[in-house]
């Protein structure tokens, strides 16, 4: 009779050749996103506080967006709200392999805002942008609520979007070219061993840094604090506080915010701040 020691060995090394045949896949839309299990769309509504103490009354909504997934995990689509009205509604096209392939956003009058082509390496990882841009454009790629987004705003117009990854796919290093394949500007950004961003840096076109947001995560990996800094001093201090849904996606986060007060955080949001999620799944 053979011994376990001489059949373990030959099928474990089977398993190991199967598995590494396998071709390697990019991480999901679900792991960027920091999402556990099946989920098929994410409803996200970010809205100020009323001031005074630890009221939770609801005051004015800074962000609404509605993304849906498909079952593999990636992003099919999404509608940006606001003043509680769809402004910008997307859609993806996917190939052959899985990947998204193409984006169309349109405006609420059902016109065209941007056409997005993507690239990808033999991993399956993003690496370049295509944007051609309608009539009336829109910035939707960046939440409205960054403290970054009125620069961005007032940046060239990008047309081509360069990304580097790290071994594992999340993006370190993301560079908005203009038409004339000059930077309008870029981010850099940094992960721990769980695949937890650290920090960010956003910089101008002129290569200077901007922006640097920094994030402390608890040994769940849920993000505690961020503090941002605005020409290297120190403008936004938030920390967060979660309720989580029984597969363990927080469905509701308060932000409390501490605005250091200065010529360079004027125009900020104040308020402390409420987040919630309606996660429907599979």
């Amino acid at each position: 009779m053979p011994s376990i020691r001489n059949i373990f060995v030959p099928l474990f090394l089977a398993l190991l050749f199967i598995d590494s045949s396998d071709p390697e896949k990019g991480i999901t839309d679900l792991e960027k996103y920091r999402l556990k299990g099946s989920v098929k769309s994410v409803m996200e509504t970010l809205y100020t506080l009323a001031e005074g103490g630890d009221s939770t009354a609801k005051d004015k909504i800074l962000f609404q967006k509605l993304t849906l997934f498909n079952e593999e995990g990636y992003e099919s689509g999404y509608t940006l709200y606001m003043n509680g009205q769809p402004y910008l509604v997307a859609d993806y096209i996917f190939d052959p392999a899985g990947y998204q392939a193409e984006k169309n956003e349109y405006h609420s009058d059902g016109s065209l805002n941007v056409h997005v082509v993507y690239k990808y390496d033999e991993k399956g990882n993003r690496i370049r942008a295509d944007y051609f841009w309608g009539e009336g454009r829109e910035i939707g790629d960046f939440a409205r609520n960054t403290e970054y987004y009125y620069e961005i705003l007032n940046s060239d117009v990008y047309t081509k979007a360069i990304f580097k990854n790290e071994y594992r796919g999340f993006c370190t290093e993301e560079y908005y070219l203009r038409t004339d394949s000059t930077l309008s500007f870029k981010f850099i950004s940094k992960y721990d061993f769980h695949g937890n961003k650290l920090e960010t840096g956003y910089f101008h076109g002129s290569g200077r840094l901007s922006w640097m947001t920094k994030n402390k995560y608890d040994r769940y990996d849920n993000m505690i604090e961020s503090r941002v800094y605005k020409s290297n001093r120190i403008a936004v201090i938030t920390n967060y506080t979660y309720q989580f849904d029984a597969i363990g996606n927080w469905t509701y986060r308060k932000d409390q915010r501490e605005v250091h007060v200065n010529i360079l955080t004027e125009g900020l949001e104040r308020a402390d701040m409420v987040d919630e999620r309606q996660i429907e799944y599979y």
